[in-house]
C-alpha cells in the first residue's frame, strides 16, 4: 500500500492520482480518504462514510441534458469494509452516496440542495477526481470520508476543530483493507 497526499480539489487529486498510478502500475485500487460535511442529520462528527457511489454534484452541461457523473465504489473493497463495520470500532460507519464538487458547502440551504440533487449523505471535494482517474486506468476506486461538520455556517470552525477525530476514525477503518506486496 502506498499513501500519498492527493491535493485539494477534484482536478489536483485526479492529476496526482494519475501520477501515482503511473508510478505503481500494479495498483488495482485507488482510495480517496478525507473529511466531509454531513448532508444527513443522522451523521455525527467522527462518523465515517464509505462511498457506495461518488457523484459529481458540480458537473454542469448547458447545451445537453445528461445525468451527473456517478462512479460506483469498488465492490470487493466495499464487502471487506462492510464486514469490518460489524466489529465495534468506537465510531459509526455508514455505506452510502458521497457528493463531490469543488465548493465549500457552508449554508444549510446549499447542503439541502445537494442532498436533493444527488441523494448523497455527505459532501467533499476530491472524490470524483479519484474516481475519474481510477476509471481512466481501469482500476477500482473507493471514497472514505470522516465527518467533520454539518455543511452549514459553522462548518469552517467545526472542520478545523473536528478534523483530527474524523481522520483518526477514517484511518482506523482502512487498516482492514488487504494489501499486497509487489
Amino acid at each position: 500500500m502506498a499513501l500519498a497526499q492527493g491535493g485539494h480539489g477534484k482536478t489536483q487529486f485526479g492529476v496526482q492520482a494519475q501520477y501515482l498510478i503511473g508510478r505503481f502500475p500494479s495498483a488495482t485500487l485507488l482510495v480517496c480518504l478525507g473529511a466531509a460535511g454531513s448532508l444527513d442529520a443522522d451523521l455525527s462528527v467522527g462518523d465515517v462514510v464509505v462511498g457506495t457511489e461518488t457523484v459529481e454534484h458540480d458537473y454542469r452541461l448547458l447545451f445537453a441534458t445528461r445525468p451527473m457523473p456517478r462512479f460506483p465504489g469498488d465492490a470487493a473493497s466495499l464487502a471487506v469494509l462492510r464486514r469490518a463495520a460489524n466489529h465495534r470500532l468506537g465510531f459509526r460507519i455508514g455505506f452510502d452516496i458521497i457528493a463531490s464538487g469543488d465548493e465549500d458547502i457552508v449554508t444549510s440551504a446549499r447542503a439541502a440542495q445537494i442532498r436533493a440533487q444527488t441523494g448523497a449523505v455527505c459532501v467533499a471535494w476530491e472524490g470524483s477526481g479519484a474516481a475519474r482517474a481510477a476509471a481512466f486506468n481501469g482500476i477500482g476506486h473507493l471514497e472514505i470520508r470522516g465527518i467533520t461538520d454539518a455543511a452549514d455556517k459553522e462548518a469552517p470552525q467545526n472542520f478545523a476543530r473536528n478534523l483530527p477525530i474524523a481522520m483518526r476514525n477514517a484511518f482506523r477503518l482502512i487498516e482492514v483493507l488487504p494489501t499486497t506486496e509487489s
